[in-house]
């Protein structure tokens, strides 16, 4: 029981922070951004896309695939 609830909470903890890590990467998506070019705004939106599904599959525990 105790370990079912320690991987529950690890595999939550672990999705939850590359969830945080998406976010960032969609808050520095700025229109027209001068620190930032286009190209590297483009992907980082698309990494954040990426990390959003990637954290979906931790938290169903990789049962099912999207």
């Amino acid at each position: 029981m105790f370990h079912k609830l320690k991987d529950w909470v690890s595999r939550n903890l672990e999705a939850w922070l590359v969830l945080l890590a998406a976010k960032i990467l969609t808050g520095r998506n700025v229109q027209r951004c001068k620190v930032v070019s286009r190209k590297d705004n483009n992907d980082m939106w698309y990494m954040a896309e990426k990390l959003e599904m990637i954290a979906k599959r931790m938290r169903n525990k990789y049962e099912e695939r999207s």
